[in-house]
């Protein structure tokens, strides 16, 4: 029995970045048992997108196919994908990212070996220039990526965490979108729109409602983050959609006053010692709770 699998790239304006991530899918290693695709879902970009798909597709090893998907959204794109999908398993990987070659097997194997509904990937930065000095570990999961040292530490159970979960490298088996839904589409990155959060959302209902969902480490992917996310002015703004999202998204929070007045007290205390990334850190917290509450704020209008 062949499994058919489908390699969804959700993309908007990134035609450049987009060439090396479906080089990078060209390169994947699979047996004669699995039957890939290539899904490139275009949210309406006005780049040369479509251009650098008909490149790739010219000598891909694998099946391509184009689709334009014309609502702007993260979450539409990701929808369109899952309907246009033609795989029993549908894997998800950013336009910006490079994939190892054993990539799309490693998580196809973690998934059947613990029986999981949906596996997430481990995503390592690859700066386009050195980071700035505050830019350290403890911020990385601002820019949706994993501080590789850490992963190696913990033990399985710790790595089943939300916080590690990325939409930049997730698989799912199709029947666990008919099990649990689709991405909110209230919910996802649309510009400058102040609203995040549409993945963890998907991954906190699925664990919520019993689904099987689990970390893969070997299953590695390289997300290029370019110079103008090394700014605290984006990771601020990021911070602050996610806090905005998760107020729309429902569900308890620990965005309370005490919270608050805590991240401003120890974020006044590491800069004065002169601990630059804690800083940043408490800073984004405090982004975090004004984006929050900003959110319930539209909700209440």
């Amino acid at each position: 029995m062949s499994i058919t699998l489908t390699i969804a790239v959700p993309t908007h304006k990134r035609a450049r970045l987009l060439a090396g991530t479906l080089a990078s899918i060209a390169a994947l290693e699979f047996p004669e048992s699995v039957v890939p695709e290539c899904l490139i879902v275009d949210n309406n970009s006005p780049d040369d997108t479509r251009d650098a798909v008909e490149v790739f597709a010219r000598t891909a090893p694998i099946a391509v196919r184009y689709v334009v998907e014309p609502q702007l959204g993260s979450s539409y794109a990701r929808n369109r994908a899952i309907a246009e999908a033609r795989g029993e398993f549908i894997f998800f990987i950013d336009d910006d990212a490079i994939a190892e070659p054993g990539w799309a097997m490693e998580l196809l194997a973690e998934m059947d070996r613990r029986h999981l509904d949906v596996a997430c990937g481990i995503v390592l930065p690859t700066w386009n220039a050195p980071p700035p000095r505050w830019l350290g570990p403890s911020l990385y999961v601002r820019l949706a990526v994993h501080d590789e040292a850490a992963i190696a530490s913990t033990n399985p159970p710790q790595r089943d965490h939300i916080h590690n979960y990325f939409s930049a490298n997730v698989g799912f088996r199709r029947e666990t979108f008919e099990l649990f839904g689709n991405f909110r589409e209230d919910l996802g990155v649309v510009g400058n729109n102040p609203i995040s959060g549409e993945d963890t959302e998907l991954f906190a209902r699925i664990a919520m409602r019993g689904g099987a969902i689990g970390f893969a480490p070997l299953a590695r992917v390289h997300h290029i983050i370019g110079r103008e996310r090394m700014t605290r002015r984006y990771l601020r703004r990021k911070a602050y959609a996610f806090g905005f999202g998760s107020a729309i998204a429902g569900g308890p929070t620990h965005n309370h006053l005490d919270k608050l007045a805590r991240n401003g007290l120890r974020m006044i205390a590491a800069a004065a010692l002169g601990k630059p990334e804690r800083a940043v850190y408490h800073e984004l917290e405090c982004a975090n709770f004004f984006g929050y509450w900003r959110g319930r704020l539209a909700l209440r209008r």
